[in-house]
């Protein structure tokens, strides 16, 4: 008599494909570490072929492994989707959202989520976005973020991405700059000193991430975080710097500072939404990223 299949298998197996650790995908499931070594063992043997292969201190997946997961992802999405769409959601349900975002969209959108009187019982808990993709990735994919909201995408075929909202940038130095009033040239803009900030999961600067031209080596006089922290830093010296143009508009203003063209041909800022397939017709997740695409749109 036949053996009836373990579908769990194939959960674990996803699981490990996706965090590329079998520790992670223990963590992530609840189980023990040689629960989900023999579990791989298990399918590998009713499978007759390899899945993973040891590749430094990690695992790789093997072709086989690849052509399975393509084909059983998107089915087991699926049925998490059905599954979530009998329960239903109802916003009078108290539920916490995690969110990674960078800090300008942190700006826009947490004031507006405060003042939203349409929340329910649901509130909406912002975190700044880790570092690199692999953290992202890793947080994403144990469910300990709802979505992200973040500059580039995800190059992933388990996560979808969505632009959210488009702006551009503007360079900024303070009102009473001695050498600067209104414009600025690209030798002009060389002799300057700069203060810098870096593109998140890019490890570029901003001009670098925006503009057309190869930037030339620039007199950097510090390099900040926060972009709240750099527009400050610029008020108090004669230092220039680019922001996007949603800071600029909330706190050039407050800081005494002029906000200048540019002297290259720039790039816009693409902020996307990012989130695990998973989730994709989830009815939480669902009204969770129709309320941030509606808060957006409403600035």
């Amino acid at each position: 008599m036949q053996h009836k299949f373990d579908f769990n298998l194939l959960v674990i197996f996803l699981e490990v494909y996706e965090l590329r650790s079998i520790t992670q995908a223990a963590e992530s499931l609840g189980l023990t570490q040689p629960g989900v070594s023999g579990s791989l063992k298990r399918l590998q043997k009713v499978l007759n072929t390899e899945l993973f292969i040891r590749e430094g201190r990690g695992i790789s997946p093997t072709n086989a492994a690849v052509q399975l997961a393509a084909q059983v992802s998107p089915a087991y999405n699926m049925i998490n989707s059905a599954l979530s769409n009998i329960t239903g959601f109802d916003i009078q349900t108290p539920r916490t959202f995690l969110i990674y975002v960078n800090e300008a969209i942190m700006d826009i959108l947490q004031p507006l989520v405060e003042k939203d009187p349409e929340m329910g019982n649901c509130s909406i808990e912002f975190h700044l976005t880790p570092g690199n993709e692999e953290q992202l990735l890793h947080q994403l994919s144990l469910q300990k973020a709802d979505l992200a909201i973040d500059i580039g995408k995800l190059n992933n075929m388990s996560y979808s991405n969505q632009l959210f909202y488009r702006e551009g940038i503007t360079l900024i130095c303070r009102k009473d700059h001695p050498r600067i009033s209104g414009e600025i040239d690209q030798q002009a803009y060389y002799q300057e000193k700069h203060i810098t900030s870096k593109v998140r999961r890019s490890e570029l600067y901003a001009l670098d991430y925006f503009t057309e031209e190869v930037i030339q080596p620039r007199k950097i006089s510090c390099e900040s975080n926060s972009l709240l922290s750099l527009m400050a830093l610029v008020s108090e010296s004669d230092c220039i710097s680019l922001t996007c143009n949603s800071m600029a508009d909330k706190y050039a203003e407050r800081f005494a500072l002029q906000r200048v063209k540019p002297p290259f041909t720039t790039k816009p800022v693409l902020h996307n939404m990012l989130w695990h397939k998973r989730n994709e017709y989830n009815p939480a997740h669902i009204w969770l990223r129709d309320k941030l695409n509606s808060l957006i749109r409403s600035i």
